[in-house]
């Protein structure tokens, strides 16, 4: 399996390369697909084999775990109940997983690659974290169901870390619309590949880049600077996670940006074969 060590971390990721790639004289070009809090790439692996399977002649396709979540993990030695040991930043983690991606993508592409970013939820700040980062590098960004307001409170947060299990189980009812048991067990037994310290500072990272001066320092950056990158974002009027007009605002304050609202059952309903979604992601491409 492919790891890339990053601060002593080894970053699990799945990645294609295009048959146009071995060619010196075309344009290297890669898309990399970002999960949300508490996911792992198989989160995002239903739009990963789409695009493979409609672009993957002309596209390189990274589909990476964020560091500490599911495969990716530190080297650490394991602590006595089997689940390894780990230190994640206090603070700044949308900016400590943008950087980790871009220090896969240095790995697996030549210098100067252009990066599309695709990213759901949480994986939608990353994208925008690292464009603002990395504007040179950067050609198109997706944003799936994400914006700076998630709707994560302080109080919601002190419940996770207190009853894990059942408040991360109310909140995936929320996030699936759906009360079905094996849907959720389903949906239970995904996010707790990632142990349960990394999933609850996923929250508190996305609930901090929202609130904090970095976010809107981010926009004021690509919008005077690089407003050649695209931004595509896209919704659903059913999802109780994300705030509609969020999405809406965000859309305004980025000037080379197009919005569409698609209707997704709910906050999960994008990443697995949705017909619509894949559509969106054909025009964004093709763009």
């Amino acid at each position: 399996m492919p790891y890339k060590k990053v601060n002593d971390i080894d970053i699990f990721y799945i990645f294609h390369e295009a048959p146009i790639a071995k060619d010196k004289n075309a344009e290297n070009r890669c898309i990399v697909l970002i999960h949300g809090a508490g996911g792992n790439h198989l989160s995002m692996l239903s739009i990963f084999n789409y695009i493979k399977k409609r672009f993957g002649k002309t596209f390189n396709i990274l589909v990476p775990d964020l560091p500490f979540h599911f495969r990716s993990f530190s080297a650490a030695a394991n602590s006595n109940d089997n689940k390894p040991n780990f230190i994640m930043p206090e603070s700044g983690g949308i900016s400590f997983y943008a950087k980790s991606i871009n220090s896969i993508t240095e790995e697996v592409m030549e210098k100067g690659a252009k990066i599309t970013l695709i990213g759901h939820s949480m994986g939608a700040q990353v994208c925008l974290k690292y464009a603002a980062l990395f504007p040179e590098n950067t050609e198109k960004v997706m944003l799936i169901a994400g914006c700076r307001d998630t709707g994560i409170s302080d109080s919601f947060i002190k419940s996770l870390e207190n009853s894990f299990d059942r408040t991360i189980t109310l909140f995936l009812k929320d996030a699936l619309g759906s009360r079905d048991k094996n849907i959720l067990k389903k949906a239970l037994a995904d996010i707790k590949r990632t142990p349960d310290t990394a999933v609850v500072n996923d929250f508190k990272y996305s609930q901090d880049y929202g609130k904090s001066r970095n976010y809107e320092k981010d926009l004021e950056f690509i919008n005077d600077n690089f407003k050649k990158i695209l931004f595509y974002f896209v919704y659903s009027e059913k999802d109780l996670i994300i705030k509609q007009k969020c999405v809406k605002d965000l859309s305004k304050k980025i000037i080379n940006s197009f919005i569409n609202n698609i209707p997704a059952k709910n906050h999960m309903d994008f990443l697995y074969g949705n017909y619509l979604m894949e559509k969106e992601i054909d025009k964004f491409l093709l763009t």
